[in-house]
């Protein structure tokens, strides 16, 4: 058996629902970014922030292989949970054909998957997204702010005073739907590096300008995005005395375990480091546990 993870915790979770959905509607929201809402109450119910769903294409033998996107959000109607939605960027050649499917068509699909976000009590929370990192994102706003529950059983979560939500993209047209996190009740700040939207620089130069001299609430930071921008963010954590949790992009095959094509380095309790399944252990880990 290996050591547990410093600083990550366990949940009991349902064992992960499997079948086809149906989308309910797909739409552009930004520059080769699309967003799909599938109608799959099994899913919708269950899932909690930081989760994800394996999504395949069916009656298809190429692509062959399910790919992970992340749980955006869980829409209800009047009767519960009923709708899932993601948000992707079309690269390579599963994203390129599921561009091309319509409401009525439907996909594969196996989840909720992973451990998701655990955020502790604090005053400030931090969601730091880069490129299509938002994706893991917004439920964890709406549930930290009490816009929303997730989980079945729903489970109790300890509110925060405020929510700050920082995006850093190469330009303007990469960002969609923005107006999900101000909806939700996050201080929005954007950062491009061609300077089209917000703060010229990085995601970290917009931290760094948003937190200096900052007071002593306590703060923690929850990262979505490359792995080098979620390596800087750690560190920059780390520099203001704040905890972060990160989650891992990793390539996946099998979204249970099994196939080990996700494992990322972790650092365990003991001091030592050993593989972690992404796809099981993950995604999210403590931003210093990862070996960068």
């Amino acid at each position: 058996m290996t050591a547990p993870v410093a600083g990550t915790a366990t949940h009991a979770t349902a064992a992960p629902w499997y079948g086809r959905a149906a989308i309910v509607d797909h739409r552009l929201i930004a520059d080769r970014t699309w967003r799909i809402r599938i109608d799959c109450p099994e899913i919708a119910a269950a899932a909690r922030p930081g989760q994800f769903a394996m999504l395949r294409i069916p009656d298809r033998c190429d692509p062959l292989l399910a790919r992970p996107l992340a749980v955006y959000d869980a829409v209800a109607d009047e009767n519960g949970p009923r709708h899932v939605d993601f948000v992707y960027v079309v690269h390579g050649k599963f994203t390129t054909v599921l561009a091309t499917l319509r409401p009525g068509a439907e996909v594969v699909v196996w989840g909720p998957l992973g451990n998701g976000f655990d955020p502790p009590a604090v005053d400030h929370l931090v969601l730091v997204a880069g490129g299509i990192g938002q994706t893991a994102l917004l439920a964890l706003a709406r549930e930290r702010l009490g816009r929303a529950r997730y989980g079945s059983p729903r489970r109790p979560v300890p509110a925060v005073r405020r929510v700050t939500f920082c995006w850093g993209a190469a330009t303007a047209a990469r960002f969609g739907d923005v107006e999900d996190f101000r909806r939700a009740g996050c201080d929005v700040h954007l950062a491009t590096l061609d300077g089209s939207a917000g703060v010229r620089g990085t995601v970290v130069d917009l931290l760094e300008s948003l937190f200096a001299g900052r007071g002593g609430e306590s703060l923690h930071v929850a990262c979505c995005g490359p792995e080098p921008m979620m390596a800087a963010v750690t560190r920059w954590a780390e520099s203001v005395g704040a905890g972060c949790d990160v989650s891992l992009e990793a390539p996946m095959a099998c979204g249970v375990g099994i196939c080990f094509t996700c494992v990322a380095r972790v650092r365990d309790a003991a001091g030592g480091w050993d593989y972690r399944r992404t796809c099981v252990e993950g995604p999210v880990f403590p931003g210093t546990a990862i070996e960068w």
